[in-house]
């Protein structure tokens, strides 16, 4: 489904709408009676406020008294911020709370320093400094609802009775943080504190007015209460019945709820209805629908904005300082190389091979490679470097700036919305010449890399970003609380779960609900009836689409108790009837099992996994051997099993080839033991990530050693001797070539002479390497291996070394010379075919199919169901 441009309607005028809106007529009400208190005055219009909860009522409001028609002047209709900016510029001063994130996030920690916050835990310290923050977010509004000369009075009294309600010495830091957070807004001035010097009965203005909101402002009725009975307040909540029945749409999941959502919103502005609002309740899903809708090319206005952390700008700032840590993966050092376009992209693709290849995963194997590091760009070593020692604040911004500079990332920045806005909340950009803003001073203390990361990301989380947006947009993206008053032609609600819209929410911040009542905050109940009313002045729109999942992962989830009303009252929630997606019918195509055949690509030489490929599914042989398509190996920080088995290979390689002949158990163990921490280091396995597999170590270790000297020593008989390890081998069967590399191999003395013993380690389950040997004509690699040696005669067997099942075993092929002649005969016999044009169909069977790497390519998962089907 496609949106139509509808031509942009007035505001608060919906297309197709004869009649007017419930709103409008309330509108009309309420400035009648506006209208005639200032008659009863003898109050000029253009000498009376009228103060409104938020900005995008004042033009509606200023319409709204147009078409009232009684001519004239209009009044002032202002939200308290607006008019303060209006009136006189604010600067605030050292230590005034202020809107700021960044300045107030210093702010917060030289004000916690006296009361020994800096000797905290290093994970304590933050947890305060973030409830401070939210302390005196909370307590400002009421301290601008003082006169600035009654205020240090009004927050003295404020401590002395918290004091009082302390809720005892196990909530002391608690407490502490309260009484800094009143001590902090009790000396500070605010943007709106020039409003009591004009907001006085018969000075500038001659009436006062209050358009009072879902919650109440603590300035404006401070401001109303200056003006007796002569203000007038007037509620702006509609009390006229809805419309309609809201549209109820249950959806499966989050992805089903955004697709559902950009659904309802096309069909309204298909049907003509505009505009339509998009009530934001869950930040991602909104964002998931705001994505949607500018794929099928809807104009969005977004009223409320997301956080920038959130942007692309601040993923591309925090990836450079996870770089730069001395602990980052090598995968976050390819994609911090990615932002910086200093590079070319080919440069950080090269990279990224070699070290897949290298299998190193940290940057610190990385730059202890002296291979590795001849390869890394010019500048990149000492850029990361330069950003790791502590400094104060002012000194990383500086520094900061100037590495985006060196790494062309700061033209990025400037060249997006976001990024700009990024620049300016983290104080980066400047005016050329300025000083640093005198807060950055109060910074005394060093930050580590990691505290200076963990400041930026809280403030970009604190700091709002609203992109600019067409004004008369067909679709509009607000709060609930925000529709209050607009006239809309639909509004589509999605998150109407119990998890996102909550029908009694949770009161912010420290305070207790004495406290609470006692400073003026809204209580849970307070909160509660403010989210009713909100949820009841949405249903009072002309249509309504209320959207929630039924599931948030593999949990359930339940609609918001409003939601279970409007059910238990009969709504409708069939969510195949009510779902306002189009259906489109495509003609079914089978998908038939790939049968490509490629002589020309075949390979002169083959491994033991290659031919392993090639008997178990010669699809898999085509896409991976033939095509090239093979896996690199994750840049990844967690060790797994492939990692376990490289360290082991290692370990015994060096531990065998330093000991030449047999020795005491202890003087074995004794050598084997340091060999274990040095490859590790060697490896860059030597961190927590690798902890479970060396603690497996010692029981592994003991015993291989118990197995090896009851290898080596048998009654009446010299046992094996180790011979060489990681050995490569090649040999020649008739115009083919197979190669490999052995994993051990032991000689061991016989009536025939020196006989060879093939010795392939395994760390997999023993389950798995006892199925090998139950079918020898199967099981390639053991076969494999022992054609790639010249001796007659010979034995191999797998080394069990995994972990648990009874510790080391032997498990050996008795019947490898069969197997062996089988692959001599077989594996040439299968290439001339191959060679011939047979093809290599795609199996689709067994355990191979479980774990295939090209099981992308020959979408088994379609023709499998579609043969079954057939």
């Amino acid at each position: 489904m496609t949106a139509t441009a509808p031509s942009a309607p007035a505001p608060g005028q919906t297309v197709g709408e004869s009649p007017p809106s419930a709103i409008a007529l309330h509108w009309s009400t309420r400035l009648q009676r506006l209208h005639q208190h200032l008659l009863n005055q003898g109050a000029s219009p253009a000498r009376t406020l009228v103060l409104v909860p938020y900005a995008q009522v004042m033009a509606q409001a200023r319409l709204a008294w147009r078409q009232l028609g009684v001519g004239g002047l209009v009044p002032r209709f202002e939200t308290t911020r607006n008019w303060a900016q209006q009136l006189a510029p604010f600067e605030p001063g050292e230590l005034d709370f202020g809107q700021d994130p960044a300045r107030n996030r210093v702010l917060a920690a030289r004000l916690l320093e006296p009361s020994g916050v800096a000797r905290l835990p290093v994970d304590l310290a933050p947890a305060l400094i973030e409830q401070l923050l939210e302390a005196a977010a909370q307590l400002a509004p009421l301290a601008a609802s003082v006169p600035p000369h009654e205020r240090s009075d009004w927050g003295q009294q404020l401590r002395d009775d918290m004091a009082q309600l302390a809720p005892g010495a196990a909530a002391s830091w608690e407490a502490m943080v309260q009484a800094v957070a009143i001590e902090w807004v009790r000396h500070s001035a605010f943007a709106t504190d020039v409003l009591w010097q004009h907001a006085l009965p018969g000075q500038a203005l001659d009436a006062m007015v209050v358009l009072e909101g879902i919650q109440t402002d603590p300035l404006a009725e401070a401001l109303a209460a200056r003006w007796g009975g002569a203000a007038l307040r007037l509620p702006l909540q509609v009390d006229a019945e809805r419309h309609t029945p809201p549209v109820l749409h249950p959806c499966s999941d989050a992805q089903d709820e955004a697709q559902r959502a950009a659904a309802c919103v096309l069909a309204e502005l298909n049907a003509g209805h505009t505009p339509v609002a998009l009530v934001a309740q869950d930040r991602v899903l909104t964002r998931r629908i705001h994505a949607l809708l500018q794929g099928a090319g809807v104009p969005v206005r977004d009223e409320t904005g997301w956080r920038l952390s959130t942007s692309h700008a601040a993923a591309r700032l925090m990836a450079v300082l996870r770089a730069c840590s001395p602990r980052a993966s090598t995968d976050e050092v390819v994609d911090a190389l990615k932002h910086m376009p200093c590079w070319p992209a080919p440069v950080a693709d090269a990279l990224e091979r070699q070290w897949r290849q290298a299998e190193v995963s940290t940057w610190t194997a990385v730059c202890g490679s002296a291979l590795l590091r001849e390869t890394l760009p010019a500048g990149l070593e000492s850029g990361f470097e330069a950003l790791r020692a502590p400094r104060p604040l002012a000194q990383w911004l500086t520094d900061l700036a100037q590495v985006l500079r060196d790494w062309a990332v700061w033209p990025v920045l400037e060249g997006d919305l976001a990024g700009r806005a990024l620049l300016r909340a983290l104080w980066l950009v400047r005016e050329p010449g300025a000083e640093p803003p005198a807060w950055l001073a109060l910074a005394e203390r060093k930050l580590s890399l990691s505290a200076f990361s963990a400041w930026l990301r809280e403030v970009l989380e604190a700091a709002n970003f609203v992109p600019p947006s067409p004004d008369h947009a067909p679709v509009i993206v607000l709060p609930m609380a925000q529709l209050l008053a607009r006239p809309l032609a639909a509004v589509v609600a999605a998150g109407c779960d119990d998890v996102h819209l909550s029908a009694a929410p949770e009161p912010p911040g420290l305070w207790t609900p004495a406290q609470r009542e006692r400073l003026g905050l809204p209580g849970r109940e307070a909160l509660g009836l403010a989210a009713r009313a909100a949820w009841s002045q949405m249903l009072t729109q002309p249509r309504v689409h209320l959207l929630w999942r039924q599931h948030e992962g593999e949990e359930p989830v339940l609609p918001n108790p409003w939601v279970q009303v409007l059910l238990g009252q009969g709504g409708d929630a069939d969510a195949e009837t009510q779902d306002p997606r189009v259906a489109r019918g495509l003609d079914w195509q089978p998908v038939r099992p790939p049968q490509p055949s490629a002589p020309a690509l075949l390979p002169r030489s083959l491994s033991a996994s290659a031919y392993s490929d090639l008997r178990d599914c010669p699809y898999r042989f085509f896409a991976l051997r033939q095509l090239g398509l093979g896996e690199l190996s994750e840049l990844d920080t967690e060790p797994g099993k492939r990692d376990l088995g490289n360290w082991l290979h290692r370990v015994l390689k060096a531990f065998h080839e330093a000991r030449p002949e047999p020795r005491a158990l202890a003087e074995d163990l004794a050598a084997l033991e340091p060999l274990a921490g040095e490859v590790a280091q060697a490896m860059g396995l030597d961190n927590a990530a690798f902890l479970p597999f060396r603690a497996a170590w010692p029981a592994l270790r003991d015993g291989y050693l118990d197995w090896l000297h009851g290898f080596e020593e048998r009654p009446g008989q010299a046992g094996p001797r180790f011979a060489e390890a990681e050995v490569s081998r090649e040999a020649d069967l008739r115009s083919w070539r197979i190669k490999g590399q052995l994993d051990r191999i032991d000689r061991q003395r016989s009536p025939e002479g020196d006989l060879a013993v093939v010795i392939d380690y395994k760390t997999e389950s023993r389950s798995t390497t006892d199925a090998r040997l139950r079918q020898p004509l199967e099981d390639t690699q053991l076969a494999f291996y022992a054609a790639l040696l010249p001796d007659d005669t010979l034995r191999a067997a797998y080394l069990s070394l995994g972990e648990g099942q009874g510790g080391v075993a032997w498990l050996e092929q008795q019947d490898i010379l069969a197997a062996r002649d089988a692959l001599l005969e077989g594996l040439p016999h299968d290439m001339d075919r191959l060679a011939d044009g047979a093809p290599l169909p795609a199996l689709g069977e067994g355990q191979a199919c479980e774990y295939c790497a090209a099981r992308g390519l020959c979408r088994k998962d379609f023709w499998t169901k579609h043969e079954h089907d057939t």
